[in-house]
């Protein structure tokens, strides 16, 4: 049974979720409206061309005679004709939410505020190496709408917490919340514990939880799931940890000594702590234990997150283009053995942050800052001595360039979106480690 066959439906967002969402409705009889407040959004060539669209503003008549809007992630749910709808009784959904009213396969479902495409890469990399055919998808790239297509045995997706926002019907088997911490905030004008909340459905008719141990806030507040298992870096109570051993760290469970990190590729906590996260997932669906070790034992990292793009005349060279917050950045510095002068490459659309306790780390370690795009003004509030502002990252690489000694390291972790000069964080990862081959 159609369920949408009569639904006026309007799409607002384009964007490989929002024509995900055409296709979805397409396939099923329904014709939609489409809407972008973008005067040129991406995906608008991929219209049908009987599909009528409205670009550059939110068409309000279209809006509120609709019986059914689809949000795509990152539009603001609080412009005044969306608050109206809602008033009015219109349902307003995303594509999460589509999906899971028609998805037949178990869910695992990943979020956090940092770490979720890793881990979702290694779990996924985990159950196709056991043979599962898997279908991965949401906010790692693949629209979740787009999997409906095949039959799969297991679903694997990432979701934003503007994903988790707008689904009501998700009904994972296994779902993670790796961290929380500060993000998105301009998207949230109830501040941080809206953003936590959203975050917090995940949970929500789970059948099991996946917990942070030393992540409070990843603690569920819905109670109808079976049972909860931790993961944390340190022992404490989790069930998955990193304990010290005769000089190594080990990834240790039930007091078995599993991994010996150094046999990784990637050689950060940060990965220690997702390879926790995904080695619990493992377990809970019964994956043999030495494919996700091989699993593991060989994954080198994510490409912008925490790489090394470039070493020469002893310095180092970092992308954590992918740190489009506050806490991944401070991940990142907490992390690096420095020995020389930190660089610390800073700048984007901050989404109205709370830098402080960014401020107080910059300081303790006397890292020299360079700041730049539509936040780069208020970053160099964080700095005291060796704060440098510029216009664009290439003006700050510059300047970092004439200053590097040996042992120093350049690290890209901006805290903050890219959108604002680049089309991606992925784009503006690849121009600095462009720039750190070509000048470094």
């Amino acid at each position: 049974m159609n369920i949408y066959r009569r639904s006026k439906v309007v799409i607002i967002g384009l964007g490989i979720t929002g024509i995900s969402c055409v296709n979805f409705f397409l396939s099923r009889g329904v014709v939609p409206k489409v809407m972008d407040t973008r005067i040129s959004p991406p995906g608008i060539n991929k219209l049908p061309c009987f599909i009528q669209h409205c670009v550059g503003k939110l068409n309000e008549t279209w809006v509120l005679n609709a019986t059914l809007i689809v949000i795509s992630p990152g539009v603001y749910l609080y412009h005044p004709t969306l608050i109206l709808a809602k008033k009015l009784g219109i349902e307003i959904i995303g594509d999460i939410e589509l999906f899971a009213r028609e998805a037949c396969a178990p869910i695992i479902a990943i979020t956090g505020s940092n770490g979720k495409s890793t881990v979702t890469q290694l779990i996924s990399k985990m159950a196709r190496s056991m043979g599962l055919n898997i279908g991965l998808g949401g906010n790692i790239g693949i629209p979740a709408l787009s999997l409906l297509h095949k039959a799969y045995q297991l679903y694997i997706l990432e979701i934003s917490s503007f994903q988790l926002e707008l689904t009501h019907s998700l009904r994972a088997t296994i779902a993670v919340i790796l961290n929380i911490s500060e993000d998105h905030i301009d998207h949230y004008p109830y501040g941080f514990k809206q953003y936590y909340l959203s975050k917090q459905k995940i949970y929500k008719n789970a059948s099991i939880c996946v917990i942070n141990a030393l992540d409070i806030l990843t603690t569920p507040i819905y109670h109808d799931y079976n049972y909860c298992i931790s993961f944390g870096e340190k022992e404490y109570s989790a069930d998955y940890y990193i304990k010290n051993y005769k000089g190594y760290d080990w990834i240790v469970s039930n007091e078995q000594y599993i991994l010996n990190c150094s046999v990784m590729k990637t050689h950060n906590r940060i990965n220690y702590v997702n390879a926790l996260a995904a080695l619990a997932l493992s377990d809970i669906i019964n994956i043999p234990r030495y494919i996700a070790l091989k699993v593991l034992s060989q994954f080198s990292g994510l490409t912008h997150r925490c790489q090394l793009s470039y070493k020469n005349r002893g310095v180092s060279w970092i992308n954590d283009s992918k740190a489009t917050n506050v806490g991944a950045t401070k991940e990142a510095i907490n992390n690096l053995a420095i020995f020389g002068t930190l660089h610390l490459i800073l700048g984007g659309d901050s989404k109205s942050a709370n830098f402080a306790t960014l401020a107080y780390l910059i300081k303790q370690h006397e890292i020299n800052i360079y700041c730049f795009g539509k936040d780069g003004l208020l970053l160099t509030e964080l700095g005291k001595n060796h704060v440098f502002y510029t216009n664009t990252m290439l003006q700050a690489l510059c300047i970092v360039r004439r200053r590097l000694k040996n042992k120093d390291i350049v690290l890209l972790s901006p805290a903050c979106s890219s959108l604002d000069q680049f089309p991606s964080y992925k784009a503006r990862g690849a121009i600095f480690t462009n720039f750190a081959k070509k000048f470094g």
